[in-house]
């Protein structure tokens, strides 16, 4: 046997250790995606993610209001909302008038769009309009 041939040999021996298993990487993937899942799960929620998720009727709606309006302030008010939130103090739903009012015995005054409506021959009306359509009537 020559020199040159139990090279190729040792080579063959190798290349076979070493080839590719459809399974094992299949595996692989799985693992990895696992642990990618898990890394998301375990991602910090924001201040604000956590005061969401505690929120209930148009509490959303307040907290977006108070953001527009006391921009500054909200930053220091949201972080505490999260920190009782986290520590069990604040437990359950926090409902919109609640928030509102939390946040008014604070002092900010957050102004809410509102409308009062009303029904009339199948359609939804302001207050407003109904008023202007019967200082109308009372004019004719």
């Amino acid at each position: 046997m020559s020199p040159s041939n139990d090279k190729s040999s040792d080579t063959k021996d190798i290349d076979s250790k070493d080839s590719y298993d459809p399974a094992e990487q299949i595996i692989m993937m799985k693992k990895l995606l696992d642990m990618k899942r898990r890394m998301l799960e375990q991602r910090q929620k924001s201040d604000r993610e956590i005061l969401l998720e505690h929120l209930t009727d148009r509490g959303e709606e307040v907290l977006e209001a108070a953001e527009q309006q006391y921009p500054r302030e909200m930053g220091f008010i949201i972080p505490k909302f999260a920190s009782l939130i986290r520590s069990g103090e604040v437990k359950g739903m926090i409902t919109g008038a609640d928030l509102l009012a939390i946040l008014r015995s604070v002092g900010l005054n957050v102004r809410l769009d509102s409308r009062i409506v009303i029904e009339k021959d199948g359609r939804l009306i302001s207050l407003a309009e109904k008023f202007k359509r019967s200082d109308d009537d009372d004019n004719r």
